[in-house]
């Protein structure tokens, strides 16, 4: 399975000038090195009533001298999904059409399957295609796998957009390696330390995340016995904790919105895009309990979804096993009683 989060392959080149223009040089464009972007909304929805419709990142490239800026559209893909077939050509036209530039949409994929089947011309009509949308794609086949060490530390960024490109090679532990090497030789101790956390959130194997973590721990851990290392330490072990908790909090937001769609679907109501959206992205968990309560009785969506009342109750966020005390009260609603 691929091994890299999605989130991290789109969003990692927007901010590093240097590693895309690096990207942009393997698709032989003749874009010279040396552009600037702009990044741009990712909302495709096209109209307020319509299911939305998210693109991975956009951005308005510049080249140097300033002349024919365009779209660069990033699209992360770690499988063959279909439905992309119809959705990237709806974005390159919505993207044309709303800025009036010429555009360029780049697929990002860590296995050579889903880079072949990403780079296939995607087109529609009768007889002779009325609209061809081709991609451009960047993969194992045709992204560096890095091997020297001084190589990776010539530009870290774009060692990193590498390591994750070919985190499905069967050597991951070398490539971890060289990569991590190369960055216990940066001097600049803090930017070094967030990169490397950068990659370990991008890693989506516990394998390869325990390798890094075992890298990390050989090459970058400050030594015990001093002031600044011992402070270091205290608070990488504190951020663990409260990141282990942020988790376990994610978990169980997660788990009611899979139950609270579950129950939707069991009353028969519409489950369209939008309201799975809805759903899936509110991460408050009194929220998500009170559309639940409503779902069980609610003929309508509306009823499900309508603002609080005077007599709503919202529930009080569920306690965690590692949570102590009395619980705490839900958010009180203006107006309503309490027990």
């Amino acid at each position: 399975m691929p091994n890299v989060s999605h989130d991290t392959l789109h969003g990692f080149l927007p901010g590093r000038p240097k590693a895309l223009n690096r990207a942009l040089g393997l698709l032989g464009l003749g874009i010279p090195p040396g552009v600037t972007t702009e990044p741009l909304p990712t909302d495709a929805s096209g109209a307020p009533k319509m299911f939305t419709r998210h693109m991975d990142s956009v951005l308005r490239v510049v080249r140097p001298d300033g002349r024919d800026p365009f779209i660069l559209l990033l699209e992360a893909q770690s499988g063959i999904e279909t439905k992309k077939e119809t959705s990237w050509p709806y974005y390159v036209a919505y993207l044309r059409d709303r800025y009036k530039l010429e555009v360029v949409l780049l697929v990002l994929c860590v296995d050579t399957a889903t880079a072949a089947w990403a780079a296939r011309p995607l087109s529609t009509g009768v007889g002779r295609p009325t609209q061809v949308t081709v991609p451009h794609v960047l993969g194992p086949c045709n992204v560096p796998r890095l091997s020297q060490v001084q190589e990776a530390a010539a530009d870290l960024d774009f060692a990193a957009f590498c390591l994750w490109i070919h985190s499905n090679d069967p050597d991951i532990e070398g490539i971890l390696t060289v990569v991590g090497e190369a960055l216990a030789q940066d001097a600049d101790r803090e930017a070094r330390d967030d990169l490397a956390g950068l990659i370990e959130d991008g890693l989506g194997s516990k394998h390869a995340r325990e390798i890094w973590r075992n890298l990390m721990r050989t090459l970058f851990t400050p030594r015990r016995g001093t002031i600044v290392g011992d402070a270091r330490l205290a608070g990488q072990e504190e951020g663990r904790e409260e990141g282990r908790e942020e988790g376990r909090e994610e978990g169980r937001v997660a788990g009611k919105a899979e139950q609270l769609l579950r129950l939707m679907e069991r009353r028969g109501f519409p489950m369209t895009e939008e309201t799975r959206q809805r759903v899936t992205t509110c991460t408050d968990m009194p929220v998500l309990d009170l559309w639940f309560d409503r779902a069980i009785d609610a003929t309508t969506l509306d009823e499900v979804f309508a603002a609080p009342s005077a007599t709503d109750r919202i529930p009080a966020p569920a306690q965690s096993p590692e949570q102590t005390g009395i619980p705490s009260r839900g958010p009180k609603v203006p107006g309503s009683s309490t027990d």
